[in-house]
């Protein structure tokens, strides 16, 4: 598939994710969430990588739903089954990735761009972003998820007043509140997202697919639940490759290579 709307990239086993409408402030429409729907598919299928970086051309992240674009024809069911396509084509499939997504802000986040971004693993963002759940001020419901990820990541009351006042929260306040893990210069952002990333693809894939669900889970199981999900996680993670490479290189006093342990059981 040709992409128009986004940019995907792969290199040493990381691919960068671009919004790529950078006139528009990289504002979605269903032609980009198409193609957001095939990339996201194409990156989970593809075993050579390990991490995924999510960001925008030009001065923003993502500036929401682009409004120009919108269809005023639609009956009340019509749109409730466009935006259960979207849900169902592109937000779930990118939170449920079993690989890791670093979400590189680099400038603004708002409305349904914000939630994008909070789909995401966890944030890293530019000096010059900003976040805001901007659905108050025409009237509508945060949606693509954000009224479940926001409060997970804040706290219900929080995001309650986030969501009521649809004011902006810039880069330090984020990262006080709990929305993003680092603020880097703005020159710096992505260099600064591939380090992380390189870190992220030395581990094993496997693991980091099991972290990454069982994190997902625990907010919403009992201990009993977690410590049972655990225990089928760990057994799993025992019988890979990559745990056999992991204490062969801890004996031989090296670094493992847990990509390469993967990709021999495929060969």
């Amino acid at each position: 598939m040709t992409y128009e709307n986004i940019l995907l990239e792969v290199s040493d086993r990381i691919a960068t994710l671009t919004l790529n409408r950078p006139d528009a402030m990289n504002a979605t429409t269903d032609e980009m969430y198409t193609e957001l729907n095939d990339a996201i598919v194409r990156i989970g299928k593809d075993d050579d990588i390990g991490c995924v970086i999510l960001t925008g051309a030009g001065r923003g992240f993502c500036a929401g739903a682009d409004l120009k674009a919108r269809k005023d024809d639609m009956t009340p069911l019509e749109r409730r089954d466009r935006h259960r396509w979207i849900l169902k084509d592109v937000l779930d499939p990118l939170w449920r990735l079993e690989k890791p997504v670093i979400a590189a802000v680099n400038g603004a986040a708002a409305g349904a761009g914000f939630n994008i971004a909070l789909a995401c693993d966890f944030i890293v963002a530019s000096d010059k972003a900003s976040f805001i759940q901007a659905f108050a001020r025409v009237g509508l419901v945060p949606d693509l998820g954000g009224l479940y990820f926001l409060g997970r990541a804040i706290g219900t009351n929080r995001a309650k007043e986030l969501c009521m006042t649809a004011r902006k929260v810039l880069p330090d306040e984020a990262k006080e509140l709990g929305i993003v893990n680092h603020v880097f210069p703005h020159d710096d952002l992505l260099s600064e997202a591939r380090k992380i990333a390189e870190t992220i693809v030395k581990g094993s894939p496997t693991a980091h697919a099991l972290t990454k669900n069982l994190l997902d889970k625990a907010s919403n199981s009992t201990l009993d639940q977690m410590l049972e999900y655990e225990s089928y996680a760990q057994t799993i993670a025992y019988l890979t490759p990559e745990y056999e490479e992991g204490v062969q290189a801890f004996r031989e006093k090296r670094k493992p290579d847990f990509a390469a342990a993967a990709a021999a059981t495929k060969g």
